[in-house]
């Protein structure tokens, strides 16, 4: 019957595959070539140089092995972070460019007030009513909403001398305080309040500081823009 004496059926056959195909799974498993050699018995009737499993087992070269699940994880991973990191600059550069505008709305807030005070006779800007008045105007439509409070207080300013000294010599001015004659608030949408709430007259003095300090929320923290400016009396309006 030639080199075998007799065919052999599927389940002689079978378990010798699947030792075959367990050997093959642990070396891909562990991505080493393959290491075991399965001894065939002639005596098994197997026939190895016609063997459908033989060279099944070798490994491909690097280039040609497929992806493994570690490295898609470790690819999903750094993904992941480098999207994390894009929306946490984007969310930090969205922060920074509302901070920045509401700081130039307040400082555009600031001066427009000193500009409105500028604006006023000497008896308006040394009046704690007329600058009450003054703050329910609001200088623009677009900081209504971003202002939280708004101050403005009033401070003796000394005036310069000149030399040679006129002569007669006026008496030098006393230098100023760091209390102001009075200041007024104004919190929100609410009515300005003036502190304290009878001030003395200062149509006397012919030198004012005038300070005027604007707050906003930003963040749940309070910032503030101050600007000041000197008003002398010769140099506002006389009626």
């Amino acid at each position: 019957m030639g080199k075998y004496d007799r065919a052999f059926g599927f389940s002689e056959v079978a378990p010798v595959l699947l030792l075959r195909l367990i050997s093959i799974t642990m070396a891909y498993a562990r991505n080493l070539p393959m290491g075991i050699e399965l001894k065939i018995d002639y005596k098994a009737k197997i026939m190895n140089d016609f063997s459908p499993l033989e060279g099944f087992g070798k490994m491909p070269p690097r280039h040609e092995r497929g992806t493994t699940l570690v490295e898609v994880a470790v690819a999903g991973a750094l993904a992941v972070l480098g999207f994390t990191g894009l929306y946490a600059l984007y969310g930090t550069t969205v922060k920074e460019a509302k901070a920045g505008d509401a700081a130039s709305i307040a400082e555009q807030n600031s001066i427009a007030r000193i500009d409105q005070i500028r604006d006023l006779t000497w008896n308006n800007t040394t009046s704690p009513s007329s600058i009450a008045t003054l703050l329910t105007t609001p200088t623009s439509s677009d900081n209504a909403s971003r202002i939280s409070k708004e101050v403005i207080s009033i401070y003796p300013a000394a005036v310069p001398q000149t030399l040679p000294l006129p002569a007669p010599t006026p008496t030098p001015s006393p230098t100023p305080g760091s209390t102001p004659f009075f200041s007024v608030t104004k919190i929100g949408t609410g009515t300005p309040a003036s502190s304290p709430s009878a001030p003395g007259s200062i149509l006397g003095e012919r030198l004012i500081r005038v300070e005027v300090t604007t707050e906003w929320v930003a963040s749940a923290t309070t910032h503030q823009r101050q600007m000041s400016t000197l008003i002398s009396k010769s140099g506002t309006k006389t009626r």
